[in-house]
């Protein structure tokens, strides 16, 4: 008599896909063209929460981020086309991050480091869930574009070590000192990254708890002290560099001056002569 095999039901599985794909959504058209071309049903005004099927929803931030839940790439791709109106400003490259949940009765401990059990998926999870990828996916965007700011800065560096002088591109520094100004304040105030979510205020204990792994699991607190970090780096060297530019361009204007004055005196004693 052969022997029964046994079979394990595989657990639920909820895929989880972020985008950061704009600096903005207008999140009222947003909303409207996800119930009209999608027939979403609208959980969260804002950050705006969208049901499209049981356990199929999707988060939409301000900031420019969407986070699916249990949709296929392809979907996802589709999803964003049709937002496209709505976004203002589209990011030259688009920052994506994936995550696994597992719903269960019974908590375990994850098989890996892009995975988290839970004892349920609802709107407090989803919501919560996708605070966290929204931020996650928000600073890798801010991470690289900061990165290759304080790259920029090799040129001159080098040149300012070797010689002592500076190409004289005062709006390139300036720009700079900008970029640094409107991170911090993207970070502080559109992104909120400071600041715990409301949903943590209002879901308990278990809410808080689960908030507290996934900051640790996508590393937000060091990944904002080191893009803080950068950030006054760049700042402090533009401010040096405009102020090395201004010391370049006042002894340039007395070197001019003398010069002035050297050829007036040559040209009164030539007239004497």
């Amino acid at each position: 008599m052969p022997e029964a095999t046994e079979t394990r039901a595989e657990p639920e599985r909820i895929s989880v896909l972020a985008y950061d794909y704009a600096s903005s959504y207008d999140l009222r058209s947003v909303r409207d063209a996800l119930q009209k071309d999608f027939k979403a049903k609208m959980l969260q005004a804002d950050p705006l929460l969208v049901q499209f099927e049981k356990n199929r929803m999707a988060a939409v931030f301000e900031y420019g981020s969407i986070v699916f839940f249990n949709f296929e790439e392809e979907e996802c791709r589709a999803v964003i086309d049709k937002l496209r109106p709505h976004a203002q400003r589209p990011n030259k490259f688009v920052s994506e991050d994936s995550f696994v949940l597992y719903p269960g009765p019974r908590l375990r401990k994850p098989e890996g480091t892009e995975e988290l059990v839970i004892r349920e998926f609802n709107r407090d999870i989803a919501m919560l869930v996708g605070v966290v990828l929204s931020r996650s996916v928000s600073l890798e965007y801010y991470e690289r574009l900061v990165s290759d700011t304080l790259a920029q800065y090799e040129e001159t560096i080098t040149e300012l070590a070797s010689s002592g002088w500076m190409p004289r591109r005062q709006r390139d520094q300036v720009k700079r000192v900008g970029l640094a100004l409107s991170v911090e304040h993207e970070l502080a105030y559109d992104m909120s990254v400071f600041d715990d979510p409301d949903i943590v205020w209002d879901g308990g204990e278990r809410i808080g708890q689960l908030y507290l792994s996934l900051r640790k699991e996508f590393d937000l607190e060091d990944r904002i002290k080191v893009l803080q970090q950068k950030i006054s780096l760049i700042s402090r060297s533009s401010t040096f560099f405009l102020s090395r530019l201004e010391a370049q361009r006042s002894s340039m204007l007395e070197l001019i001056i003398i010069i002035l004055i050297l050829s007036e005196i040559i040209l009164v004693l030539l007239g004497k002569m």
